[in-house]
């Protein structure tokens, strides 16, 4: 009995009882694993990249911690990075059939149960694992899916890129636009906002909250797109279950956007990344600097 077309998940089932051996696929994962092991030595001993910076980093988030484990921490950063350099082309480049090897989605059918609710999701995503693969996620959830994009001064490159960031459906919004053209998005289709919600402000804002015992000024634009939107916040958490591969699992945020404020609704998102980060550390984008705004220190606690 049909009831309707084959959805992505369907596809994914499918295309697991098919021969392992995809030559194309492997070849590919080759070349872009191969080329970021290049990176990756460049790295640790040619060009340290921002090496001062993570490591203050590291050490603002993880106190206490021997020269070593730093170390170690240091040249996983750097090696998370170096895939980070790569894994886009992958999964651009890949066969949509393919994609259950790089990415997998462990509940869709909570956001699924959102939108079909008729409200609007949206989704608080990081800094945290590869936010590239989150380009496959129109395909698991059969809805209208919006994030933002940073546009490049080469109109062919950038169109380029975003041909291929849009190849599985996402609709992209340049990044500049991205909080005015949300907010005016058609409302009779439920829709999932991504929001990389992690980013620091261009300077000293009025909102903090407490990040790794820290001090920290953030940016509230999710939160308030979602009071104004009366949607739904959904935490993205990521695991890495392998090199190249990413797993997904939404956890909706307990805070109600109609009765919330918007410093609560990105305490709430912060205390999830927090214990993300902690899981496994060196996924996060250490390089940033973070902190740069700090004017109090807190007493980070030991962990």
């Amino acid at each position: 009995m049909s009831s309707g077309p084959v959805t992505w998940d369907e596809k994914r089932q499918s295309s697991l009882s098919l021969p392992q051996f995809n030559l194309r696929f492997r070849l590919l994962r080759f070349i872009c694993n191969k080329i970021s092991d290049l990176f990756f030595l460049v790295f640790v001993y040619a060009y340290p990249y921002r090496k001062e910076v993570i490591l203050k980093n590291l050490k603002i988030a993880f106190p206490g911690l021997s020269a070593v484990r730093y170390n170690e921490l240091l040249n996983a950063y750097y090696r998370h990075m170096a895939d980070l350099l790569t894994e886009p082309f992958l999964i651009g480049f890949c066969k949509k059939r393919d994609l259950n090897r790089l990415v997998r989605y462990e509940n869709a059918a909570l956001v699924k149960g959102i939108l079909d609710s008729g409200k609007d999701v949206v989704l608080m995503a990081s800094h945290y694992g590869n936010w590239e693969y989150m380009l496959s996620m129109p395909m698991v959830l059969n809805g209208k899916v919006l994030t933002a994009f940073s546009t490049v001064s080469n109109s062919w490159l950038n169109n380029r890129l975003k041909k291929m960031r849009g190849k599985y459906g996402m609709g992209m919004i340049p990044k500049q636009d991205w909080y005015r053209a949300s907010l005016k998005c058609d409302s009779s289709e439920p829709t999932v906002f991504i929001a990389v919600a992690d980013q620091r402000p261009v300077g000293v804002s009025k909102e903090t909250v407490h990040f790794f015992d820290q001090k920290t000024y953030i940016q509230c634009g999710a939160a308030r797109l979602a009071k104004q939107r009366n949607a739904v916040m959904v935490y993205l958490d990521v695991k890495k279950q392998g090199r190249n591969v990413y797993s997904y699992r939404f956890v909706q945020q307990s805070a109600l956007p109609g009765t919330t404020d918007v410093n609560s609704m990105m305490m709430e998102y912060y205390s999830h990344l927090e214990k993300t980060i902690a899981r496994q550390p060196e996924l996060w984008l250490w390089s940033h600097n973070r902190w740069k705004f700090n004017q109090t220190t807190f007493q980070p606690a030991v962990i």
